[in-house]
């Protein structure tokens, strides 16, 4: 016999007590007639432990040491990792808990099948004092687990792989995230726990949704200028009114029954909508066109967006080719507020300066925060702040700023450090909080309405920060 294993049959009739956690086989058998018929030893197996983080929480699974290979109860592991476990006379079958892969092992045998196909443990499986026990790596990956064998960690389901973006916070604390590389646009929900996520939809207009203030609902345009709402409890989507205009820069009221946008082919007015009943109502019709990051304080009061400033043609009397010029010298991103309280308010500018501005936010004390960037590059990202009297001011931080959002009346800002690094603070009347530090560079963030949770995407990876502890959910 070629195999360093005996068949189960076997093995159950030659093992023998032959110490405290270990067994031996007896060298040979008589035959009847006195001479001894010699058959393979059974190498000695020892029991002990294996100590595992299985979805975030400490276990500690049943080993056997045999032959130099380390096993893993298989009932143990099954438990542990969330799988049906099937008994057979000599066979087990085992399928995850979300009905995605079904594995057959066969007592005694390296072969096994996961989802049909054809597969070879490099042990096969052993029995030892009425448990069974397998290869630890490929049981956990046959059900579509994943193990880090330098942090003992094992997962119920693997990380997904790959690009995202469009992060977002729910009500319920999970992380809906669009799986960027896929061929459609695919929307997966996380939890903070890794290896627990689902598909959550796959309708391609998603990717880019709205969360109301209550983390409950998602609002995107479908393609058609129509808006639909989005359950974020369970997905369900439904339309919202028979308005086809184009709209962008959606932003929820603060109490949900509204939510308000830039409309026309040309940006060029404010609108809102109504969640109950689908009315469309004209908020601000100046026919200024290529506004953008449209804003809403928390009190409903006040709206701030930008304006993309293009330059104004000139040219003589008879209109003639050669006379025709352009004036830039005005030309630039600025910012206007306009008062929703006010019938027929005419908006205010803000700002004159030829920087661009980005992530414009209105905080608790009535002050605009924005992040102005040389469009020449030539100088270092600025947070600046419009105080109540227009006066603008430099926010002092100690990193170049390249995001920033509001979160409860304060700030949550995302800066590079002066090693390259990336640095993001949560900002409460001036004091800040460092919640998140790596050496990667950070392309998107997200933070949960009540400032509870941080998501980022960094070095390509989705990881979420609670507690100040950092979690991966991708790789």
């Amino acid at each position: 016999m070629n195999s360093k294993w005996l068949s189960v049959g076997l093995v159950s009739a030659l093992l023998v007590t032959a110490g405290a956690g270990s067994v031996s086989a007896a060298s040979g058998v008589n035959s009847g007639n006195g001479a001894a018929v010699k058959v393979a030893v059974q190498p000695a197996v020892k029991a002990g432990t294996g100590a595992w983080t299985v979805n975030g929480t400490p276990v500690v699974l049943s080993t056997i040491d045999s032959g130099g290979y380390k096993l893993y109860s298989l009932s143990e592991l099954a438990d542990e990792l969330g799988a049906n476990l099937i008994m057979g006379a000599n066979s087990f079958e085992l399928n995850d808990s979300k009905g995605l892969h079904n594995v057959h092992i066969q007592l005694g045998s390296k072969s096994y099948q996961v989802d049909g196909a054809a597969q070879e443990f490099t042990v096969a499986p052993v029995t030892f004092n009425n448990k069974t026990y397998v290869e630890l790596t490929r049981v956990v990956e046959a059900l579509g687990g994943e193990l880090q064998a330098d942090e003992k960690s094992l997962m119920s389901f693997a990380r997904p792989e790959g690009g995202f973006d469009g992060l977002r916070w729910t009500a319920a604390g999970y992380l809906i995230a669009n799986s960027s590389d896929a061929e459609a646009a695919t929307l997966f929900r996380f939890s903070t726990q890794p290896g627990n996520y689902e598909v959550f939809s796959s309708n391609e207009s998603a990717a880019d949704f709205a969360v109301s203030k209550d983390g409950q609902w998602g609002a995107f345009n479908d393609g058609t200028g129509i808006l639909n709402l989005m359950n974020l409890n369970n997905g369900v989507i439904r339309t919202l009114g028979t308005d086809n205009s184009v709209k962008t820069d959606l932003v929820w009221s603060q109490d949900g029954t509204k939510i308000l946008f830039i409309q026309g082919d040309k940006q060029e007015k404010i609108a809102s909508i109504s969640v109950e009943t689908g009315e469309v109502k004209s908020v601000l019709a100046d026919k200024v066109e290529n506004k953008s990051e449209l804003r809403i304080s928390a009190d409903g009061k006040a709206a701030v967006y930008i304006v993309n400033v293009t330059g104004v043609a000139k040219n003589d009397a008879d209109s003639t080719e050669d006379s025709l010029t352009v004036d830039f010298s005005k030309a630039g991103e600025q910012l206007f507020k306009l008062d929703l309280t006010a019938k027929d308010a005419k908006p205010a500018a803000l700002t004159t300066t030829p920087d661009n501005k980005l992530y414009p936010e209105i905080l608790a004390d009535g002050s605009i925060v924005y992040l102005s960037a040389d469009p020449e590059g030539n100088t270092a990202n600025t947070l600046k702040t419009i105080q109540a009297d227009g006066t603008i001011v430099d926010f002092a931080l100690d990193a170049e700023a390249t995001w920033s959002t509001g979160v409860n009346g304060g700030l949550v800002v995302s800066g590079l450090t002066a090693d390259g690094g990336t640095i993001i603070y949560s900002i409460t009347n001036g004091a800040r909080t460092e919640l998140f530090r790596t050496a990667e560079d950070v392309s998107e963030a997200a933070v949960s309405q009540d400032g509870s949770k941080l998501a980022v995407v960094s070095g390509g990876l989705v990881w979420t920060v609670e507690n100040g502890k950092a979690t991966q959910l991708t790789k």
